[in-house]
This record gives structure tokens, C-alpha cells and sequence, in this order.
């Protein structure tokens, strides 16, 4: 006898929500599983965190918790649901903003829901997923916190481990 695949009950519980909390969690638990990660508690309640006040405030999580790849995981999650989204992602510098970038790119590219849009046009430091129509303002675009960004749009920015010792040292930095 075959047992019923997780992933198949979660797809199943995200398409019948009406709460962005439980279509996270469910898109979160399918990659865990693709990934074949054991998932924590503390995991479970930061992605319903991130689902309901992501764009709001802020996530302040211990050293090796996971922070950007949770957020890599939310932002295909945000395309995910409406490919017109643009986060505008900065870290302390510009190869950090990329990591996130790239692995929300890969994401996408492996996810078994997010297959479809893992057609990318476009670099890590900015990008389109498919059916993205704002051609000024990529889906995603990363740089470092003391990069010029300027008349950039976008629906959420994030700012990622912006406060290193390399720029917090001085009041000038800061």
C-alpha cells in the first residue's frame, strides 16, 4: 500500500487557504521536503511570521538560523502568488544582496510549484520572472545597502544583515 506523499497533502491544503500564512507554510514545508530538511518549530513559526508581517517589521533571528534562506524561499513564494511583485533586496554589500537573489532563483528554477516561472530574464543584481509586464522595474533587484538606488519601485524592500562591523564602526558608516 502507498502512502499519501506530504507534498501532495500540503499542495492539496495551499490551494483551498485563504490565509497567506497557511500557503507560506505549505510552500515552505514542500521544498523542506524536496530538500529533505528535518524542519524546527522555531522554522515553522518564522515562516508564519514572515507570511503575515513580513512586509511590516522586522525578523531578528540568532547566528545560523537560516534567515536568507528562509527569505530566498519566501520571495519564490511572493512570485509564486503574483508575478508583478518587486522586492528591491539590499545586504551590507553587493555580493551578499546577490546571494539571496540567486538562491531565490534557484528556488523558483527546483521548486515542483514554481516550475513555470523559472524562464529568468535578467542577471543576479536585477530580474524578471515570466509574466512580470513592469519591463522599468525588475521582480527582483539586489545590491548592497551603500549602493546608488534610485528610482527603483517596488512592493517590499528588504534589508538583510545591512549592519556588518565593516559599516557600523564609525558614525560616518553608520
Amino acid at each position: 500500500m502507498n502512502a499519501l506523499r506530504p507534498s501532495l497533502l500540503i499542495a492539496s491544503v495551499n490551494q483551498r487557504s485563504t490565509d497567506p500564512a497557511v500557503r507560506f507554510l505549505a510552500f515552505f514545508l514542500a521544498w523542506a521536503e524536496l530538500m529533505r530538511w528535518k524542519v524546527p518549530d522555531i522554522h515553522i513559526r518564522a515562516a508564519v511570521w514572515l507570511a503575515t508581517f513580513g512586509q511590516l517589521g522586522v525578523l531578528r533571528c540568532f547566528r545560523g538560523f537560516g534567515k536568507s534562506t528562509m527569505l530566498g524561499i519566501y520571495n519564490a513564494w511572493r512570485y509564486y502568488e503574483d508575478q508583478q511583485y518587486r522586492i528591491l533586496h539590499q545586504g551590507d554589500q553587493d555580493g551578499t544582496a546577490y546571494k539571496t537573489s540567486r538562491d531565490t532563483k534557484r528556488v523558483l528554477s527546483r521548486h515542483p510549484w514554481t516550475r513555470k516561472l523559472s524562464d529568468i530574464r535578467g542577471e543576479s543584481s536585477f530580474w524578471w520572472v515570466p509574466g512580470a509586464d513592469d519591463e522599468r522595474n525588475p521582480s527582483m533587484q539586489a545590491a548592497g545597502i551603500m549602493s546608488n538606488i534610485t528610482s527603483s519601485r517596488a512592493d517590499e524592500i528588504q534589508n538583510d544583515d545591512v549592519e556588518v562591523p565593516r559599516n557600523i564602526r564609525t558614525p560616518e558608516a553608520r
